[in-house]
């Protein structure tokens, strides 16, 4: 960006007032010589060519600073310039200034100060032989460019544990690194070179974290890492742990405690830290980890006193499926020997990443309960696939077209391996004949569920909104009705494929027309 006349002057203007001063005062001093006393006048004369030195060194370093330093190396690196080489540029000026004044000013020659000087220099080196060799090694980490303020570093020493921060000042004896606990740690240059240091934001600031879970060696390792990779690519977003590069998560190795588990994961630093991308990638695997009935590996040499809980949960178990179901919002309320009959009626279903669960716009007459894995949900846009959500385990997805054979709204896609609960129209109309007001009670919570994404449901007092949910709820029952009614209808007269008519359907079609 070109410099503005405004920005010039506020550079400069300091130093060239004390330019042009000090030089009248020089120039006038031989008419002041003729008009004063001599010693006088020859005093002033001194203060005039020491300040005119000395302001010509200030105006040089500030010329300096603002039209190299800043404008030409600072976009060179794209960062500000370390302090330090602009320190030592300036200290340069100012000596050159100063052996000027005692070569011309005082008239002496500097030639013996320098040869004195040589001599003290070795002592005072001996004597500051640590803070020269700190000076020494930030200047060549300055030109070697290992790392930059605003650079995430690790640093590794045998004499102390791995610790991360950001650069913010590289001075002339340390640099100054604030931690991840947002402490500041000054270490000496000379140190910092002798440690080994890893460059975080090299060659960008897309960096890999990983850590390790350990898990029972019972469980099987692909479903292990079918719901740990689920947990990782779920907590993957815009402001959080990137998706792409994708995450990973590997079989690392096994020991007494259980299967040891690798899971790694990328993040830009510069939108989110270390700890909280870390954060959310943990809660995300500790949830699935949670929704799958997993636990953590734990001591096999615990004593247990009273019976041993089970470790995982299993999906052709009915009583672990109930466990499952049980808390889900659109199973609550619903009583306890229906629900356990909804659970023996699903099916477990495994759906490899990649493949649809459901495709929009084709008929729909089922509806999934995720156990396991991740889920996007597509919309066509513009006749292309658009990613409008995810759907996590304890999620539901297309009770709409279960309850009324509506078309699917939307395209699922499992995003990971994933183990879904199907319940099909044809395993619920038996259970609506056997289980008075159960039509009623999936109709409410179908109706509940539809409504938690309107806004303007956010809008209506308490009572209104209740009074919409029972509207709604009315509409959902009298298409589950007019549905079942046809479906039964169906069955009766054109059997399924290797489905014959019984009994059961027989009463399905009279309990949902007797209701």
């Amino acid at each position: 960006m070109p410099l503005s006349l405004t920005q010039s002057l506020k550079a400069i203007w300091a130093p060239v007032l004390l330019l042009v001063l000090f030089a009248a005062g020089e120039l006038l001093a031989p008419d002041l010589m003729r008009d004063m006393g001599m010693q006088a006048v020859a005093e002033l004369r001194y203060v005039a060519q020491i300040g005119l030195w000395l302001s010509g060194a200030f105006l040089v370093v500030r010329l300096l600073d603002f039209f190299l330093w800043q404008r030409f190396v600072g976009r060179v690196l794209q960062r500000p310039v370390p302090r330090l080489l602009k320190d030592i540029s300036a200290l340069i000026i100012y000596v050159l200034a100063v052996a000027g004044i005692v070569d011309l000013v005082f008239e002496h020659s500097i030639v013996g100060i320098w040869a004195a000087s040589g001599a003290i220099g070795i002592v005072l080196g001996l004597a500051l032989r640590p803070i020269i060799l700190d000076i020494f090694t930030g200047l060549a980490i300055n030109f070697d460019g290992s790392y930059r303020i605003g650079d995430w570093i690790e640093l590794i020493d045998r004499r102390m544990p791995p610790s991360r921060g950001k650069v913010i000042e590289i001075n002339w004896r340390t640099t100054r690194v604030q931690t991840l606990d947002d402490r500041i740690m000054v270490i000496p240059n000379s140190r910092l070179g002798q440690m080994i240091m890893v460059n975080l934001s090299m060659p960008d600031d897309c960096c890999r974290f990983m850590f390790r879970l350990t898990l029972d060696h019972e469980v099987p390792s692909a479903r292990a890492l079918r719901v740990l990779s689920a947990g990782v690519q779920a907590a993957c977003g815009p402001d959080g742990p990137l998706a792409d590069p994708p995450p990973k998560v590997l079989v690392f190795g096994a020991s007494e405690l259980g299967v040891e588990y690798n899971i790694s994961f990328s993040a830009r630093l510069a939108s989110i830290t270390e700890l909280e991308a870390r954060n959310r990638v943990l809660q995300s695997v500790l949830r699935h980890l949670n929704q799958a009935g997993l636990s953590l590996a734990q001591q096999k040499r615990d004593l247990f006193l009273s019976r041993k809980s089970g470790r995982q949960r299993d999906h052709q178990s009915v009583a672990d499926r109930i466990a499952f179901l049980q808390p889900l919002e659109i199973f609550r309320g619903i009583r306890q020997e229906a629900l356990a009959d909804l659970a023996a009626a699903m099916q477990v279903r495994v759906f490899p990443a990649g493949e649809a669960l459901i495709q929009q716009d084709e008929e729909g007459r089922s509806m999934f309960v995720l156990a396991e894995g991740l889920c996007d949900v597509l919309r066509v846009d513009a006749e292309a696939l658009v990613k409008v959500g995810t759907i996590e385990p304890g999620e539901i997805v297309g009770e709409m077209s279960l309850v009324s054979g509506e078309p699917r709204s939307a395209t699922v896609i499992a995003a990971t391996e994933t183990v879904a609960y199907e319940l099909s129209a044809e395993e619920l109309a038996p259970l609506l004949a056997q289980h008075a007001e159960l039509d009623e009670d999936i109709s409410r919570l179908v109706a509940a569920r539809r409504l938690q994404t309107a806004e303007r449901l956010a809008e209506l007092e308490p009572a209104e909104q209740a009074a919409e949910v029972r509207r709604l709820s009315r509409q959902i029952l009298e298409m589950m009705r007019v549905f079942f009614r046809a479906l039964a209808h169906r069955k009766r007269v054109v059997p399924g494929a290797g489905e014959p008519i019984g009994s059961t359907a027989k009463t399905a079609t009279t309990g949902a027309a007797e209701r």
